[in-house]
């Protein structure tokens, strides 16, 4: 099946947001190999090159998903995430078994974290192509709330993990993966199958719904910095911080179907071009451009936090896990904060300018990590940000500009931005520049600014030519948001469902 089916399901498009919010959860797993990939890297004495390499193998099999896209638009998103989180638990369960032998080849190592990854990429396709879909009205905040939980992940499993283990135990962090994608999956599989609908709210409750969520879940945010900030890893609080989002969002399950402008609004003609056609688009490019400077970039930063912080600080024991907590948390802000303000902002201010906006703070925190170890929490929260709002806009973006025939499939093309970025930006970039320092000064951990001086520099760069390039897009794109801005009137009642 291509379409969404109508469903007699009550307030069905809400809980299929529920059970896609903590399928998107999943997804945020990638943001953790920073807290337990030193483990592998013991256990196996690879190179910060071979390491970078797993984390290429993880981010390519994320973020190079065409057939997530095919998959959900064929068969419907409660398909894809029955296979993403089966494919994550065992993959989850295969590095556990891995750092306990100690023996597994470098090339099976590189297939089981591409299948690590993919699985992500599977959860991630189904949650956001199926919000985009049943909230038409509504995307940017859907998309958004939806992102940020993947914001929150390593937070969230962070606190939950510390407050039960050490870092002695990390070892066991896949296995305690392996059994949330589990339950994860156990749980939305059948909640997505049954209820996925179109939302049949008016768009006043359904925007309200939207705004208490995003109170809600920025308060939930802050609890966990505090958490974070005085490493207050307790059972109680770990129930709290594990347990409140399912009620956060289980509220949004409650009310009554009412009549809506939704079909009216889709029928109304718009920029609406094929997958295919997309990429023969110039503002396509631009956009792939931005997506790569900027989703490579932060997972440079993300999959080398523990060597970015040692090397900044000049202490070859400093850990990473307070900064690793900023970074979640402030990705979780950009994704609320981003997804909400372009949404509040339709009309006014067009999405690709909000784009340019993350670029230039991308620049800005990469930048100032030159300056010192005083830094490293400012650049790990607006780095955090920056990313974070760029994942909330990519599929609302694409689906603006080039329409939502096939969203799918033209979603796991853009996708593959953040793969292509990973490749330049931190393998190729970061670890071989890296391994080179530390072979010059002799020991395996490269201390001081040399280590990503010119890392930093280059993907600092990179963002500013970034901001430029989506610029661009948002001049070229002026008519088609202006013309969908112009036929806001023959909505009756609704924010006008496409813009």
């Amino acid at each position: 099946m291509t379409v969404l089916e109508e469903r007699s399901f009550r307030n069905g498009a809400w809980w299929t947001f529920c059970a896609g919010s903590f399928t998107c959860f999943l997804t945020g797993l990638t943001y953790t190999f920073g807290v337990w990939s030193p483990v592998v890297k013991r256990a196996y004495s690879y190179s910060q090159a071979e390491l970078d390499t797993l984390a290429l193998a993880k981010d390519l099999g994320n973020f190079i998903c065409m057939d997530a896209g095919l998959v959900t638009n064929r068969y419907g998103p409660h398909v894809s995430v029955a296979a993403g989180s089966l494919v994550l638990t065992l993959s989850c369960i295969a590095i556990y078994l891995a750092i306990g032998s100690g023996s597994v080849p470098f090339p099976l190592m590189i297939i089981l974290f591409g299948l690590f990854g993919h699985s992500m990429g599977y959860c991630d396709n189904a949650g956001i192509s199926t919000s985009v879909k049943n909230f038409p009205e509504h995307k940017g905040s859907a998309v958004g709330l939806m992102k940020a939980m993947e914001g929150l992940t390593a937070a969230v499993v962070g606190t939950v993990f510390y407050s039960i283990s050490s870092d002695d135990d990390l070892e066991a962090f896949p296995l305690c993966m392996a059994f949330l994608a589990l339950g994860v999956g156990v749980c939305s599989v059948p909640a997505i199958a049954f209820t996925n609908s179109l939302v049949k709210e008016d768009a006043d409750t359904v925007s309200k719904k939207f705004s208490c969520l995003t109170v809600a879940l920025l308060a939930y945010t802050a609890f966990c910095a505090v958490v974070a900030y005085n490493k207050a890893y307790t059972m109680p609080v770990a129930l709290v911080v594990a347990l409140l989002p399912c009620g956060l969002f289980l509220l949004a399950c409650r009310g009554h179907d009412a009549e809506s402008t939704v079909n009216a609004a889709t029928n109304i003609e718009r920029p609406n071009v094929s997958a295919w056609e997309m990429l023969h688009s110039v503002d396509f490019y631009l956009l792939y451009f931005t997506f790569v400077s900027l989703q490579g970039s932060g997972i440079m930063f993300s999959n080398n936090f523990g060597q970015i912080v040692k090397s900044v600080s000049g202490n070859p024991a400093a850990s990473s896990g307070i900064y690793v907590s900023i970074f979640s948390i402030f990705n979780t802000f950009g994704r609320v904060f981003i997804g909400f303000g372009s949404e509040s902002l339709k009309g006014r201010l067009n999405r690709p300018w909000f784009l340019v906006g993350t670029s230039a703070l991308m620049s800005l925190g990469l930048a100032v990590l030159e300056m010192g170890e005083d830094f490293l929490g400012f650049s790990a929260g607006a780095v955090g940000f920056a990313i974070g709002g760029t994942f909330a806009l990519q599929a609302v973006v694409t689906e603006e500009i080039f329409g939502p025939e096939e969203m799918p499939v033209k979603y796991s093309y853009s996708f593959t931005a953040a793969s292509v970025g990973s490749l330049l930006l931190s393998d190729l970039l970061a670890g071989v520049l890296y391994d080179a320092e530390a072979h010059r000064q002799g020991q395996s951990v490269c201390l001081g600014g040399s280590c990503f001086g010119v890392t930093f520099a280059v993907t600092s760069l990179c963002c500013a030519v970034a901001a430029l390039s989506v610029a661009t897009v948002a001049i070229r794109s002026r008519g088609t948001y202006a013309q969908l801005q112009l036929r806001r009137p023959l909505l009756a009642g609704t924010e006008a469902a496409l813009l």
